[in-house]
């Protein structure tokens, strides 16, 4: 394949060109749906159109025809195999264990929930928890949620599958997994141009970076970017429904805090690393390339 520029052994500033080429996108995207839709301001484009066509954008075009990834000799569906994009197999296995790591997601943010609710000294009954995780207010037809995190899956194929082929290029799979987790994680950074609070935004940058690590894990465990996308479109899809009481009641720097130790950071990773682990080598059989 041809390319503009040929950094694929340079998997830093690879990494770092995907978050620019990114913003990029994003803003060009919102311009050109403003003058499609011939809309006055441009913060009336709807979600999550510039964010899902920017991503598809950086893995179909930008990282292969201008980043130069593919190696001369590799075709594009070589270059969707290297990033895993067309491994689905064993389809049911894949599913499964995404969906089982979801719900270790799940539980541990709903953890998150009572362990601040203890703490602010108030009970815990059977009408807090009816009251405080309605995930139906996420679902149609109360809620769009299941449309603006559609983005969340092209995210995977991003950093699971681009940013961490790079990096495997160089590094050994220890590596390669830390390195792309801390890329992620100062992706992050870009929250603060949403007009997050500053603390928030850090704590993104940790949680984002601690989840990678397990993003990564999962992809290389399994030689799939399925488990990873059902994980993260669900975590996206229905975290504003589970952690709805800290967010309303808890101060920003404690939602920070919760959200590294419960919402998206230690305590899930920890538990879904875990259970990657043992699936895999219980259940899952995965022929190794």
């Amino acid at each position: 394949m041809k390319s503009i520029f040929s950094i694929k052994r340079k998997p830093w500033v690879f990494s770092f060109l995907i978050i620019i080429f990114w913003a990029i996108c994003n803003v060009l995207v919102v311009i050109a749906l403003s003058l499609i839709l011939q809309l006055k301001d441009y913060t009336q484009v709807p979600a999550p159109w510039p964010t899902l066509l920017a991503n598809i954008l950086i893995v179909f075009i930008v990282a292969p025809f201008v980043l130069g990834l593919p190696e001369k000799e590799q075709s594009f569906g070589d270059y969707l195999s290297e990033i895993r994009l067309t491994k689905m197999k064993p389809l049911l296995g894949l599913i499964l264990l995404g969906l089982s790591c979801y719900l270790l997601l799940a539980f541990s943010q709903a953890a998150g929930v009572l362990v601040f609710r203890l703490r602010q000294g108030l009970p815990i009954d059977g009408s807090f928890i009816r009251r405080s995780f309605v995930v139906a207010n996420e679902l149609p037809p109360r809620s769009s949620s299941w449309l603006i995190s559609i983005p969340s899956i092209f995210e995977e194929i991003i950093w699971r599958g681009v940013v961490l082929a790079a990096f495997l290029r160089v590094y050994r799979k220890p590596k390669a997994i830390l390195f792309t987790a801390i890329t992620f994680g100062i992706w992050h950074f870009l929250e603060i141009l949403n007009g997050r609070a500053l603390i928030y935004v850090f704590g993104a940058v940790i949680w984002a970076a601690i989840l990678g690590l397990f993003f990564a894990y999962i992809t290389l465990k399994t030689s799939s970017l399925l488990p990873a996308m059902i994980v993260h479109y669900l975590g996206n899809l229905f975290v504003s429904a589970i952690n709805a009481y800290i967010q309303a009641n808890a101060p920003i720097t404690s939602v920070a805090i919760y959200g590294v130790i419960f919402t998206f950071g230690i305590v899930p990773t920890a538990l879904m690393i875990l259970w990657t682990r043992f699936f895999t080598n219980h259940w899952l059989n995965i022929k190794k390339p």
